[in-house]
């Protein structure tokens, strides 16, 4: 499959790893989280019997913030096992011209301003990128799920910003048509990023999260491109 970085991908603040000769790729967890994310939103919201064991975990007395994400991922996959047998390579190998320093915000969705922006590498370009799995169809519905979720959620705080209509009504109707959709990278530096996405619309399970926890599973803070007019992570892997 080629991946399509449709927007700007970013690794991290301080740029894309490097291996011993200097050339910079992105390390297979970045996609397996991604899928992983997807997956977690996609058969929570299929699967009634799913949403409330996790539903019932989350609002237990006791949490612990180091196996929330882990335990969540293993409901879910203990009913359907499908990254099972997924491969994927071990680095993704990114070209020199395809990368570019830029000015990255950390853009507040309720408030519209930039919290803390910094400087970093951005990836847009097309590569191509091995991938067999013998669930792929089924990523394929948990990918587009999320992803049509999380850029619906996104837009419904900036229906009356010019990002919405510029950049996000746009995004939605791509995203349909999109083989295999994907949020990767640094796209909100948020815990959890989307994992707990089903959920931000649950009073209960957001309060007791925020209260217990100290984190708010509402995605509020997005990486932002000023230059681009384009918020950050939106791939497509496509045959």
């Amino acid at each position: 499959m080629n991946l399509i970085s449709w927007t700007p991908t970013i690794f991290s603040r301080k740029g894309f790893l490097r291996d011993d000769s200097g050339r910079a790729y992105l390390p297979k967890n970045v996609f397996t989280d991604a899928i992983t994310s997807a997956v977690i939103f996609y058969y929570i919201k299929k699967n009634k019997d799913i949403e409330n064991r996790v539903k019932r975990y989350l609002l237990r007395d006791e949490l612990d913030i180091k196996k929330v994400a882990k335990d969540v991922k293993n409901i879910v996959l203990e009913k359907y096992p499908v990254l099972e047998n997924l491969e994927l390579p071990e680095k993704v190998y990114l070209e020199d011209k395809d990368i570019k320093i830029e000015y990255v915000e950390v853009f507040d969705l309720k408030e519209w301003i930039d919290t803390k922006g910094f400087k970093t590498e951005i990836f847009t370009g097309t590569v191509e990128i091995p991938i067999s799995s013998p669930y792929i169809e089924k990523l394929k519905s948990a990918t587009h799920s999320y992803a049509e979720a999380l850029a619906r959620i996104e837009y419904s705080f900036l229906k009356e910003h010019p990002l919405g209509e510029l950049f996000y009504k746009p995004l939605i109707n791509d995203l349909k048509k999109w083989e295999l959709p994907l949020r990767i990278g640094l796209w909100t530096e948020v815990s959890f990023k989307g994992d707990l996405l089903f959920f931000w619309k649950i009073k209960e399970v957001r309060e007791k999260l925020l209260k217990t926890l100290k984190i708010d599973i509402k995605p509020r803070y997005v990486l932002y491109i000023p230059r681009l007019k384009q918020t950050t992570g939106w791939i497509e892997l496509k045959n």
